[in-house]
């Protein structure tokens, strides 16, 4: 592995820890879906690094993993990357949005406003800040336009006041298509486990072919890999073999390697899958998370950023916002009226592997050489649904009577 996917990698799986590290329930199960884009956090935070000096800089340097180099050559990695990543064709969209909003009365370096142009292809945006109504308008509706009209409202006029020096914006969006696309005339409604007591209705994909699987003991779950069309990114499902084992495995899965733990382990198998259908929307509070990370001075008054105004002291970053869609279903709304038909000899086949994803999972959409998503899955949005359940293995008179008392 390069230095670079270390950077990546490492990123991530530190990230997402600490994102969803104090997420857990009275039952023990994390209470919200979730889906954040750690590679696309760790290259919108480069502008900052680039207008940063002295401890700020050394701060952001560690805790987003940059290792050696300068800042040009940091910042040009980070835009050969994306510029390749981008570029997967008209069956995948996948696009990060970074955006920096300053200040209007301050005045940008001429060599930061440089680099943004060369690197980020993102031109500055000045705001009036102490007009926060307009402010937080003008942010949003630059961001909905950028994202297909999928993030909106991101900021409340509460995010800026006339002492913001500049707020730095991350959205992203992603569609996909399987390369072994679900039929939606398979698509069934099945049981979600919630947890050991409870479960939900879902719309359930199933299908069988060749996959990525693999079983992984020292994590006590699966995995499973969907590859999608014209490109080498997949969706990696990692399910826990115990309907409550999501806190666990994000634990375990905190100190070890997707690439080393996992990637290695995996085979071409005949599976037999389940899978909900699903759409997430997330925000986090990229300054919350960056300070449990050890970049905090960037948010504090000692913050030096002189390398992004003339003005050299009293600057800082007031907000992060973290915003990510994903929509996961049969195929993606280009396909919905394909028709896939696959013949299979009608003969038994002992060697195959069964993957339902009927309780809490995790998932990335990874390639080998980055994470573009992590996020996991606990619960579908219509919770009107929630009805007593024993879990799977229960006895069919224990079923029975349960969904027997249940309420319609």
């Amino acid at each position: 592995m390069s230095a670079c996917q270390d950077t990546y990698n490492d990123f991530a799986r530190d990230l997402y820890d600490v994102a969803t590290r104090n997420d857990t329930s009275p039952s023990c199960i994390p209470s919200t879906n979730a889906i954040i884009s750690p590679i696309s956090i760790q290259t919108s935070l480069m502008l900052a690094f680039v207008g940063a000096a002295g401890r700020t800089e050394d701060e952001l340097r560690t805790g987003l993993k940059l290792g050696p180099g300068d800042r040009q050559e940091i910042a040009k990695s980070y835009h050969d990357f994306w510029t390749q990543m981008c570029n997967y064709g008209a069956k995948m969209t996948l696009k990060s949005v970074n955006r920096l909003f300053v200040n209007h009365k301050l005045k940008l370096q001429q060599e930061f406003k440089d680099l943004s142009e060369d690197y980020f292809k993102s031109q500055p945006v000045p705001v009036n800040f102490a007009d926060a109504n307009a402010a937080t308008q003008q942010i949003n509706a630059i961001v909905e336009q950028a994202t297909e009209n999928k993030i909106r409202d991101l900021l409340q006029p509460d995010a800026v006041n006339a002492a913001t020096s500049a707020i730095l914006i991350n959205a992203l969006y992603f569609k996909g298509l399987f390369q072994k696309p679900f039929t939606p005339e398979s698509t069934m409604l099945d049981d979600f486990y919630l947890d050991e007591q409870a479960r939900i209705a879902v719309d359930m994909m199933y299908q069988e072919d060749k996959f990525k699987y693999a079983e992984l003991p020292e994590l006590n779950a699966r995995a499973v890999a969907l590859p999608y069309e014209d490109s080498d990114i997949s969706l990696l499902i990692l399910l826990p073999n115990k309907i409550c084992g999501l806190p666990e495995l994000e634990h375990r899965l905190a100190n070890l390697s997707l690439a080393n733990n996992i990637d290695r382990h995996m085979q071409m198998e005949d599976v037999e899958i389940a899978l909900p259908k699903f759409t997430i929307e997330y925000d986090l509070d990229l300054k919350d998370t960056l300070q449990q990370l050890g970049i905090s001075e960037l948010f504090g008054d000692a913050a030096n950023l002189s390398r992004l105004f003339e003005e050299a002291t009293g600057q800082k970053i007031s907000a992060a916002k973290h915003r990510g869609y994903i929509d996961v279903n049969e195929a993606g709304s280009e396909a919905a009226a394909v028709t896939f038909l696959k013949v299979v000899p009608m003969s038994l086949n002992m060697q195959k592997k069964t993957f339902k994803v009927d309780h809490p999972f995790m998932f990335f959409i990874r390639n080998s050489k980055a994470v573009f998503f992590a996020g996991r899955f606990v619960a579908p949005l219509r919770k009107e649904l929630l009805v007593p359940s024993p879990a799977p293995g229960a006895s069919d008179s224990m079923r029975n009577q349960m969904e027997d008392t249940s309420v319609d």
